[in-house]
């Protein structure tokens, strides 16, 4: 058994632990501690990504308590991939952060890993109860990073952010109670069998239990209806927060993945409970979120916008029961979270240019610095889905997968729609940002570069160029997506690899 599945929980958690101890230590000092911990992390995600590319999960069960009993962490290749692409975006908003975001509050570092220790164990968990534990803790991070720095706009966002997450919290809650009360285990391939001979007396307290499970899922997606919190909490956040809450929505769309697909999928009575609704839902999210980037009075309040439109895109992919769909949406998946974080790191360059005008769209101190009008362009395109950058790749194998699906007509238009519409409002913005205006005064220097907004520059161009290598590449993350859809669309490789045995599983008896 490799115990490469454990890493990417187990060093963030440890240096979380080692920051926390440090308490006031100098902050060089924790960073460099934050730094180490992210090399590692990065090193051990590109690992996991190479052990896990065969057809067969790797299985890890702590203290060699075999599922269903003890806990195991599963990584197959969906996993693998989101955890390799949260540490790419974590380094790079870490090496943002360094730059003097972390010296407004206390514990910046430790919560910062804190969180990765979340959304990690979210997408590497077996079992449904530890997905709720991972969920817990990263919003209990989420809710404490929201807030670094202090002011009124932070504090209203985290109020409705903290409310509606709770809420969700208490459903799922509901959920496990009901999923263990008539199926008597939390394993999800476990779950995946006992569904099958489930007694039809109880099917309609399973098929309310699936539903409210999948609620809690679409919440932290932020689909339409359930995502009104996350414009204003992701743009209230500071930028390198920001940028590691792209991926957040990311692991609500892992989770009915991976739950729909390994657990649900294959039984009689929760096998549709995605079906008919979703597609409409998600093609309205798109279009809500599109609104929301027409009306945008600020850039970071956009790419908050272009988030939620991302997260409405890919929830096509569990609404179509489809293996070109899947593997073209985990294409879109990887791109569309490195373009988000990037783009609010973006954000944060022009704010500073810009000086008291901040992120405001407003055709006043323009700004005239060569390289921030070259990035802006390139993450502006891609977020649109123009050729030839990743955003249009991602789009294109969308919407060749669902040629064949009933709903193509309306995806078709949706997704060309609202393309376009948001190139018309990205151009805007950038007009007013960049465009040299008559009569406006011209901007005092902006070349020079500080020692802390070097590794601003860094961390944020770096993402663009992995944006960029994206495309150099698709063929080869195209490739992987393929092969990764394929596994998910086959559960039955994980589940015997998780429980080989089933039938010698004794119920209503301890271990």
């Amino acid at each position: 058994m490799t115990h490469s599945p454990i890493f990417p929980i187990l060093i963030p958690l440890i240096a979380s632990i080692v920051l926390l101890i440090m308490g006031a230590c100098k902050l060089q000092w924790q960073r460099m501690v934050a730094t180490v911990a992210a090399a590692l992390l990065l090193a051990a995600s590109v690992n996991l990504l190479l052990l896990a590319d065969q057809p067969a999960p790797l299985v890890y069960a702590l203290g060699e308590w075999a599922a269903p009993y003890g806990i195991v962490l599963v990584a197959d290749r969906l996993a693998a991939l989101v955890v390799l692409t949260t540490a790419v975006i974590s380094t790079a908003a870490l090496l943002y952060g360094c730059a003097g975001f972390d010296s407004k509050g206390r514990h910046f570092h430790a919560i910062f890993q804190l969180q990765l220790v979340g959304i990690n164990g979210a997408f590497l968990t077996g079992d449904v109860f530890n997905l709720f534990v991972f969920f817990e803790i990263m919003l209990l991070a989420s809710y404490i990073l929201l807030a670094h720095g202090g002011g009124l706009d932070k504090s209203r966002a985290g109020f409705a952010y903290v409310t509606l997450n709770l809420a969700g919290s208490a459903v799922f809650l509901v959920a496990l109670g009901l999923i263990y009360g008539t199926l008597g285990t939390l394993n999800l391939a476990d779950i995946a069998m006992q569904l099958k001979i489930v007694p039809a007396s109880e099917a309609s307290l399973v098929r309310l239990s699936g539903a409210l499970l999948m609620t809690v899922f679409l919440l932290k997606a932020a689909v339409l209806s359930l995502s009104f919190w996350l414009p204003h909490a992701y743009s209230a956040a500071s930028m390198p927060v920001a940028a590691l809450f792209a991926i957040m929505t990311k692991v609500g769309i892992v989770a009915i993945l991976h739950v729909e697909r390994i657990a649900f999928d294959g039984a009689t009575i929760t096998h549709d409970l995605l079906d008919n609704w979703l597609i409409a839902v998600a093609l309205l999210t798109i279009v809500f979120a599109t609104f929301g980037v027409l009306s945008a009075q600020r850039l970071r309040l956009v790419v908050a916008w272009l988030i939620m439109a991302s997260a409405g895109l890919l929830l096509i992919v569990p609404a179509i029961n489809d293996v070109k769909i899947t593997a073209a949406g985990l294409y879109y998946l990887v791109q569309s979270a490195v373009v988000g974080a990037a783009f609010f790191m973006m954000a944060g360059l022009i704010e500073n240019k810009r000086g008291h005008m901040g992120d405001v769209l407003i055709a006043k101190n323009w700004v005239s610095n060569n390289q921030l009008k070259l990035g802006y362009f390139v993450l502006a395109a891609t977020a649109a889905g123009l050729p030839p950058f990743s955003g249009f790749i991602g789009k294109l194998m969308l919407l060749a997968a669902v040629i064949e699906s009933p709903a193509m007509p309306a995806i078709w238009g949706v997704i060309l729609i609202t393309s376009l519409a948001t190139t018309i409002a990205l151009a805007k913005a950038g007009s007013l940002l960049f465009w040299d205006m008559p009569n406006t005064p011209a901007p005092a220097s902006q070349d020079l570069l500080s020692a802390n907004s070097r590794y601003q520059y860094f961390a944020t161009f770096g993402l663009i160029a992995i944006s960029i290598l994206l495309v150099v590449f698709a063929s080869c993350l195209a490739d992987f997506t393929q092969r990764t859809a394929e596994q998910l669309h086959t559960p039955a490789s994980y589940i015997q690899t998780v429980i080989p045995r089933h039938a010698d599983i004794q119920r209503g008896v301890r271990p």
